[in-house]
């Protein structure tokens, strides 16, 4: 296959699942708690103080900054709008980061890279729970991109060598971005500064040498957030703290809430959910019964990767509820994990006697794709609402606020369900 066409098919992939993320976004009806999120974003955009000022239940200020950057840089009250375009870029980065990890694995076998890539991409962007939490104003999808980006950048680093002082601190900084934004993302940070020690060669002094510009970033990036907390430290501590402990009691004692292993139960009955299992069992079963014929050279980042899967879905069972959303972040690193199983895969192809382990991989990758594009696609409507801006949810929602503010002439109290309207 001739290069152009490779490209071509690489753009046509991306730019069809990036429409799908952002039609997704602009389309799908008002989530849970958007409405705290934009509202926070807001209120810090007219100089108002989180925790101090409002609250601010269950979450880390460094979201609502964010937020709050942008309204301010564009100078808008499309709250929701703005909010949902950065979380749809955010899922669009991590679907391109995906990319780029597959092509550096298999740099040896580029096109088996790029055509598991894209597969890959797709698996991402019609997982029921990545589909569900795509796009909402959420700050799920900031926090699996800046674990994403401190991936790529733990992966690209030559520990060997001396030349990795700014991409340790990047990597810290990400990861403190993103602590402060959810704070169960702590064990991620944890996983990754363990990883950076535990990979360095030497003593402890200079594995120590190593860690230090990793805690250096994360003290600086943590000094904003710090900051605002110890404005209001009781304030803070009624927020993130006490208010969802006693929230999610109220959730169980009136029904709203289930037991997370039921809940658990549940999900994974979704379209796609027992396909990709059946892929990670079939993957991860042939890499641990030929473990002693292994031959690739990044097993620490393989074992990075399939660790951050497993911590995501750890931290989905910390909060007290647990809700689908929680499910998505595993997703991405569960799926760049695959690739060096199946580079494995790929070499034995070339064994006639064992080129049926890579091609079963191949169809059954083929077969889950198939069966999540089919039930999500839904014939290619949110794509083709995208035609029609007005119909888009946020713009009703924003066109029926400004309606209210026409005609109130005066401050006045509004009965709302959520204060997107006011």
């Amino acid at each position: 296959m001739s290069l152009k066409i490779i490209n071509a098919v690489v753009v046509i992939i991306l730019v069809a699942s990036s429409l799908v993320i952002f039609a997704n976004s602009m389309t799908k009806p008002i989530g849970h708690d958007e409405h705290m999120y934009c509202t926070a974003g807001a209120l810090m955009a007219q100089g108002k103080m989180i925790y101090k000022d409002f609250s601010y239940v269950a979450q880390m200020p460094y979201h609502p900054i964010l937020l709050a950057g942008l309204y301010k840089l564009f100078n808008t009250t499309h709250y929701l709008l703005t909010a949902r375009l950065f979380s749809a870029v955010c899922d669009i980065l991590t679907a391109a980061c995906i990319l780029l990890i597959y092509r550096r694995v298999f740099k040896s076998f580029p096109f088996s890279g790029i055509f598991l890539g894209l597969a890959a991409i797709l698996l991402y962007v019609f997982n029921p729970f990545v589909y569900y939490a795509s796009g909402f104003a959420w700050n799920h999808n900031p926090v699996v991109l800046c674990v994403m980006l401190a991936f790529l950048l733990f992966y690209a680093i030559d520990f060997k060598s001396g030349q990795k002082t700014l991409p340790i601190a990047l990597i810290g900084a990400l990861l403190t971005v993103a602590t402060f934004m959810r704070p169960t993302t702590v064990l991620i940070y944890l996983l990754f500064l363990i990883f950076i020690i535990s990979v360095t060669d030497g003593s402890i002094k200079q594995k120590f040498n190593t860690a230090t510009p990793f805690l250096l970033a994360s003290a600086i990036v943590a000094i904003c957030p710090l900051w605002i907390i110890l404005q209001a430290p009781k304030e803070f501590l009624l927020n993130a703290f006490y208010i969802p402990q006693l929230n999610g009691q109220w959730l169980y004692r009136v029904g709203l809430a289930i037991k997370k292993t039921h809940f658990l139960g549940m999900n994974l009955t979704l379209p796609g959910s027992p396909g990709l299992i059946t892929i990670t069992l079939y993957l991860y079963l042939t890499i641990f019964f030929r473990r002693r014929s292994i031959t690739f050279s990044d097993k620490p980042v393989f074992l990075l990767a399939s660790l951050l899967a497993i911590v995501f879905l750890i931290i989905a069972f910390v909060p007290l509820t647990m809700w689908s959303q929680y499910f998505a972040p595993p997703v991405p690193f569960l799926l760049i994990s695959f690739a060096w199983p199946l580079l494995f895969l790929r070499k034995l192809s070339t064994d006639t006697k064992l080129h049926a382990l890579f091609k079963i991989a191949r169809i059954l990758l083929a077969a889950v794709i198939f069966v999540l594009v089919f039930v999500y696609c839904d014939n290619g409507k949110p794509v083709r609402k995208l035609l029609n801006p007005q119909s888009w949810t946020r713009m009703q929602l924003h066109a029926t606020a400004e309606d209210i503010s026409g005609k109130i002439k005066s401050p006045k109290l509004i009965l709302t369900l959520a204060p997107l309207y006011a």
